[in-house]
């Protein structure tokens, strides 16, 4: 994560150009993040081990065949879904705990903002902020399940687009 903070210098000229211009703050904050970790299951209790769904679920059988590869890395398939198999019922699979890695997550936010008194004891704060302000696409951990249609693919965003946000503020 970096960010940084500048105090935007006011223009020179005269002083109706110097009044608009001093007093204004540029900031920025980037942000770039590692996938999840996350383990390949199956969806449901094959093994008869009394598990719920979701808490303690079994984990797929590993293939043998590479992870990731050709064609993966998209929204479509996330990694191999050939590398992992179903295993047979009654049986545990010998994936590994948190062998694949989600994608990771980019995020810059911009904000630019004045501050100027109104009276002796009052502020006013004039603020415009850009949350994703790349509009990068930031997507969600892939579909962990062995044995569902989506298996290996990305469904939903983990971030929302790019957000604007006008706001002002009186201080007293």
């Amino acid at each position: 994560m970096v960010t940084a903070v500048y105090d935007i210098q006011p223009a020179r000229g005269n002083k109706f150009t110097k009044m608009l211009t001093r007093d204004w703050r540029i900031s920025t904050l980037y942000q770039i993040q590692s996938g999840f970790p996350f383990t390949i299951s199956v969806y449901g209790d094959t093994a008869n081990a009394g598990t719920v769904v979701g808490e303690n679920p079994i984990r797929a059988n590993y293939t043998g065949q590479p992870v990731f590869g050709p064609g993966t890395g998209t929204t479509d398939q996330w990694f191999n879904a050939s590398a992992f198999a179903t295993p047979a019922a009654f049986t545990f699979g010998n994936a590994g705990r948190n062998t694949v890695y989600g994608p990771g997550m980019q995020t810059m936010d911009l904000s630019l903002a004045r501050s100027f008194a109104v009276t002796e004891r009052s502020r006013v704060e004039l603020r415009a902020d850009a949350f994703n302000a790349l509009n990068h696409s930031n997507w969600g951990t892939p579909n962990r399940f062995v044995n569902t249609p989506q298996f290996g693919s990305i469904t939903e965003a983990s971030t929302p687009g790019r957000e604007f946000l006008l706001s002002a503020r009186l201080s007293f």
